[in-house]
């Protein structure tokens, strides 16, 4: 919010701008709560989700914070941005998972974006490069808040646990959401565990649609591993770190394969990175969320999403009018006249088959069917599918396209 304030002094949103989300504001409220009463799913096992007049709220607060900070190019005051993170709270209460709320907030920005560009449409002041600045403006807002969310939920679920549950899962709370006072105050906790905490740890997330109950009881962990469940379909690993993370990916593969082999097929996982001290497993556990939700996008058929794997395209994404632009450069011609998406399944497959006739076989085409969409393919992109530089530039664009 800092760095929205000062784009916002230097002319990052116009008053004219301003000025028209402003009158905006009512009906634009409205639209963005309907729009995440219709498109995000909540799951109704672990508890009553949201009110449809709280996710109303919810995009309230949340769109007079953007305007009010923007007006006043000023930072959110942490009260501020605590009344908007209200819903991450009702979640955490219900027993409920962080992602459809996080999911809550994207859609709802995703509205109020299409709202600029429809406010500026045919404004003189709209020129490209003022519309990349309103973006990272818009999306640095919405990381802030998401942010904030997150660690409400996290800390809300904590004070959940703190009444009647296990003492080491008060333990791991506290941990992956970095509510304790000091590293010295959490190692004489953990000891009065009998349970000597390792110098740092990287966690390990595991997502099962099929609810994450039965996962806890079957696991070998490795010494001095730490492992709970945070929500009904989420299960957190915290690994010791001192190995390096190669060792850990190693045996993070191995359990994910292992569960699906035993029956639980929808099982994914995404592994954070290594961060100093026991202050860094907050950090490395936010990462494993987002590893596996973008790698779930990227490399559906994978186990494992590292984060550190799937960063450049979270970098990437974090800007989504930068994003839609390269994909619209690499990939334009092909989306518009391939209305039924064959010659986009076809170019994903020459990407990925070392082979034409391997290929086909995947298709399930005639090998000379393969070769006319090549030509074709050759035409809309404008490149050799054989050139290594313009084969990594369709990959990127394929990949950004999945996660926008």
């Amino acid at each position: 919010m800092t760095a929205m304030a000062t784009r916002s002094s230097n002319g990052g949103l116009s008053p004219a701008l301003l000025q028209e989300l402003e009158r905006r504001r009512p009906g634009l409220a409205r639209h963005m709560a309907r729009a995440v009463v219709s498109l995000v799913h909540w799951d109704h096992d672990g508890g009553a989700p949201p009110q449809r007049e709280a996710i109303a709220r919810a995009c309230e607060a949340g769109l007079d914070l953007f305007l009010a900070t923007a007006r006043e190019a000023r930072p959110a005051t942490a009260q501020e941005l605590r009344q908007v993170a209200q819903l991450g709270i009702l979640q955490a209460r219900g027993s409920q998972s962080v992602e459809p709320v996080l999911h809550a907030y994207r859609i709802a920005a995703r509205v109020a974006w299409d709202a600029i560009l429809a406010a500026w449409r045919n404004r003189p002041e709209a020129s490209p490069e003022a519309l990349v600045v309103t973006a990272d403006y818009v999306f640095a807002a919405l990381d802030e808040v998401a942010a904030e969310v997150t660690r409400t939920y996290l800390h809300a679920r904590e004070q959940h646990m703190l009444r009647g549950t296990r003492a080491r899962t008060r333990l791991i709370h506290a941990l992956i959401s970095d509510t304790f006072d000091s590293e010295l105050a959490i190692q004489k906790q953990a000891l009065g565990l009998s349970f000597p905490l390792a110098n740092s740890y990287v966690a390990l997330v595991v997502k099962s649609e099929d609810g994450v109950a039965d996962l806890l009881a079957g696991l070998d962990l490795p010494p001095r591993s730490l492992a709970d469940i945070t929500d009904p379909v989420s299960l957190v690993v915290l690994l010791p770190a001192e190995g390096g993370q190669g060792g850990q990916g190693d045996w993070a593969t191995s359990l994910v394969e292992g569960l699906r082999v035993h029956g639980a097929s929808r099982v994914r996982a995404g592994l954070g990175g290594e961060h100093p001290g026991l202050r860094g497993i907050s950090r490395s556990y936010l990462e494993a969320q987002q590893a596996v939700e973008v790698g779930r996008k990227l490399r559906p058929a994978d186990v494992l999403h590292q984060y550190d794997e799937v960063a450049p395209y979270l970098i990437l994404a974090q800007n989504p009018l930068v994003a839609e632009r390269y994909v619209t450069h690499v990939l334009g011609r092909l989306i518009s006249s391939d209305p039924k998406g064959q010659m986009m399944v076809t170019l994903e497959a020459l990407l990925a088959s070392p082979s034409l006739k391997q290929t086909a076989q995947e298709l399930h085409l005639h090998r000379h069917t393969i070769l006319y969409r090549l030509e074709r393919l050759r035409e809309l992109v404008g490149a050799d599918l054989n050139d290594t530089d313009a084969r990594q530039r369709l990959r990127l664009a394929l990949d950004l396209r999945r996660i926008l």
